[in-house]
């Protein structure tokens, strides 16, 4: 078998003696090509990329992968070396891919269509990506389905990979993306705001207490040029105050 750059067993380390003795500014050096390459590098890759940027030693290499991975500043995810930590960040960003992988493996490797919502948000996974994800996965037998098609199975390889990390995706997981509210519901929503603060309001306030209720100057501005136009609000230039039409403002 070809020996690769990384030289490393997926599931033991051998002893650290030569690690421990790898500069940190060689583990830095070797970070920051990392970093030029996305933090992510399979060892096909590694082998063409880092002799070229001056790591051409595969022992001072395998040396410094296993100190990354001791400090827990890399993983070994999927058969590729991923780094995190300098130059590349501060924590490890995991692919869709991979929290889809971590939620399955441990759910012992299987997960009904009722359960995907719950495990797969945990992680931070769309319903939307997983319907992106699926094609490629069933493509390439990373995951089967059953007969009736309700639950989905990972593939045993990619169980033990990826067994144990769904903690760490979970508290990593990026925040859901909300829909921007439509110029209605802002409406709506500052009319309902409007009305705890008497109806009016000085510019002065508005730049403290909207912000803080959840509006942007920038959303707001068509939808308050839109309601002074339309009668349902005024402004006040001499006292600078907004004040919404009293009927409206008390629905």
């Amino acid at each position: 078998m070809r020996q690769v750059i990384f030289g490393l067993a997926l599931v033991a380390l051998p002893a650290l003696s030569q690690a421990e003795t790898v500069s940190s500014d060689r583990i830095e050096a070797f970070v920051a090509v990392m970093a030029e390459n996305g933090c992510r590098m399979s060892p096909f890759r590694a082998d063409k990329i880092m002799p070229a940027a001056g790591f051409d030693d595969k022992a001072e290499t395998k040396a410094i992968t296993e100190r990354l991975i001791v400090e827990e500043r890399a993983r070994i995810i999927d058969g590729k070396l991923v780094a995190f930590g300098g130059a590349c960040g501060g924590k490890l960003d995991y692919s869709g891919r991979e929290r889809f992988f971590a939620a399955l493996a441990d759910n012992n490797c299987v997960m009904t269509s009722e359960q995907a919502p719950t495990l797969l948000g945990r992680v931070g996974v769309e319903m939307a990506e997983v319907r992106l994800l699926m094609e490629k996965m069933l493509r390439m037998s990373e995951v089967r389905l059953s007969q009736d098609e309700k639950l989905v199975y990972l593939e045993q390889g990619l169980c033990d990979t990826f067994k144990g990390l769904s903690g760490d995706m979970a508290k990593s997981a990026p925040t859901p993306k909300v829909a921007p509210r439509s110029a209605e519901q802002l409406r709506q929503d500052f009319l309902a705001f409007m009305a705890t603060e008497g109806c009016s309001m000085t510019r002065g306030e508005a730049d403290n207490k909207l912000p803080a209720a959840g509006f942007s100057v920038k959303e707001m501005r068509p939808v308050i040029g839109k309601m002074l136009a339309g009668g349902e609000a005024v402004m006040d230039t001499d006292a600078d105050t907004l004040t919404i039409n009293k009927e409206l403002c008390a629905q």
